[in-house]
C-alpha cells in the first residue's frame, strides 16, 4: 500500500515545487549555522546566540523562551519533513515545511530588519538571517507549488466528459 502511494506520478509543477522547497529548506538549515551575531571580531551562529541568551537568563519566564526552543528544533523538523515526503505523504510534508518556513522566516525577517549594518561592532550580522529568510521564502513558494501540483493532478483524474 505504501509503495503504491509513494509511486504516484508527479506533475511537472509538483516536481519543480519539490526542488524549490528542498532548496529552501537547505538554505534555512544552512542559514541557522551562519553568523547571526557579531561581537567585535567574534561571529556567532544562531545556536551559539541561543546558548548565550539561556546562560544569562534574559528570557526566563518569558513566552519568547518558547521561540528559542522551537528554533533549536528546526533541523530535526526539516529532517522529519524530508522523511514524511519520502514516505509519500506529500501534503503533510508540505505543511510541516510551511510551518518551518513561517517560524524561521519570521525570526530571520525580524533579525534582518533590526540588523545594524556591517560597520557595527556589536549587533546582528546579516549573513545568517538573510540566508534563512531567502530559504524561508523559497520554501513557501515551493509549498504552494506542491499543493498546486497536487490540485492540478486531482482535476486531471476527475471523471466526466471532456
Amino acid at each position: 500500500m505504501l509503495s503504491r502511494i509513494a509511486a504516484r506520478p508527479h506533475t511537472p509543477v509538483a516536481i519543480a515545487a519539490v526542488g524549490v522547497t528542498a532548496a529552501g529548506l537547505v538554505a534555512v538549515g544552512i542559514g541557522t549555522f551562519l553568523p547571526w551575531v557579531k561581537s567585535g571580531t567574534v561571529l556567532r551562529d544562531s545556536y551559539q546566540s541561543i546558548a548565550i541568551i539561556r546562560t544569562i537568563k534574559v528570557l526566563d519566564g518569558s513566552p519568547l523562551a518558547l521561540v528559542l526552543d522551537a528554533w533549536t528544533l528546526l533541523i530535526p523538523v526539516i529532517t522529519l519533513s524530508v522523511i514524511v515526503y519520502a514516505l509519500g505523504f506529500r501534503r503533510s510534508a508540505a505543511t510541516i515545511s510551511a510551518i518551518v518556513a513561517i517560524i524561521s522566516g519570521t525570526v530571520a525577517g525580524s533579525a534582518t530588519v533590526l540588523g545594524g549594518g556591517e560597520e557595527v561592532r556589536l549587533g546582528i550580522s546579516s549573513t545568517g538571517p538573510v540566508t534563512t529568510l531567502i530559504g524561508a521564502a523559497l520554501t513557501l513558494v515551493g509549498v504552494v507549488g506542491i499543493f498546486a501540483g497536487r490540485r492540478s493532478r486531482a482535476t486531471e483524474d476527475a471523471g466526466g466528459e471532456p
